[in-house]
């Protein structure tokens, strides 16, 4: 059995860990230590049964505990190597050399524990982004994709072959566009290299086998989306899906048996 947690999601930090009773890994840490230490004690998963921190891409309400986080812990933190060649300002401000970071290429495949990650690219205005396929030894399959712009056939098949799916549903193209951001900021949200639409979530899901699978839909933006929407459009684009649409900032919690 695995459980799992979203332990908050959407800008004001994301973080999920993934635990078979032995061990755990942390995917992405956009919270203080603290915080983090609060939230697994909710979901009863021990701190210490933390093997690695796995980032999807470093700005900062995905990236902004990893020092800290390192430094009290010293466990392997995951990063691409493309992220690292260009963010190294990021880098050191949160106090990281490279002999504290476990780099890799996408496609690599990267044992921690119980779980082996093979991470696959995204398309996001922060160097080196990417998504993960999360493999337990038991065989169970887990993909979490957030912060692109675009998705490509490779993530498709890879979530194809997930029970569980974390997936972003960013924001409302209509809210977007009469909301009150700028313009530059409206196109960098609904750009290539900006985040997933509610629509483009639901697209992305159609030509997926979704029977025995759990969705859940994250990194809802608070000014352009709501669960409400989000919740609506996928009944109507998926009516027999299981799914789950997780608030900005709260935790949500289960299982893989």
């Amino acid at each position: 059995m695995i459980r799992y947690s979203v332990l908050t999601s959407g800008s004001c930090g994301n973080s999920y860990i993934f635990y078979d009773g032995t061990d755990s890994i942390l995917v992405d840490i956009g919270l203080s230590l603290t915080g983090l230490k609060k939230r697994l004690c909710v979901v009863g998963v021990p701190f210490e049964s933390i093997r690695g921190l796995f980032i999807t891409h470093m700005h900062p309400d995905h990236s902004k505990g990893m020092g800290v986080f390192y430094r009290a812990t010293h466990l392997p933190v995951y990063l691409s190597k493309i992220a690292r060649e260009h963010e190294e300002n990021a880098l050191e401000r949160l106090g990281l050399d490279d002999d504290k970071i476990s780099l890799f290429s996408f496609g690599d495949v990267l044992s921690c524990g119980s779980f082996t990650l093979v991470p696959f690219r995204t398309s996001h205005d922060s160097a080196g982004s990417c998504g993960y396929e999360i493999i337990h030894k038991g065989g169970d399959r887990i993909f979490l994709m957030t912060d692109t712009g675009i998705f490509s056939e490779e993530s498709k098949s890879i979530a194809a072959r997930a029970r569980l799916i974390f997936l972003e549903s960013n924001f409302d193209e209509t809210m977007l566009k009469i909301g009150p951001y700028p313009y530059h900021l409206k196109k960098r949200i609904m750009g290539d290299r900006g985040h997933l639409s509610n629509d483009q979530a639901m697209e992305f899901l159609s030509d997926i086998p979704l029977l025995k699978k759990k969705i859940y839909f994250v990194h809802l933006s608070n000014n352009n989306n709501s669960p409400e929407l989000v919740n609506n459009l996928a009944f109507m684009s998926h009516p027999d899906m299981d799914y789950t649409v997780c608030e900005r900032g709260k935790l949500y919690e289960g299982c893989l048996e």
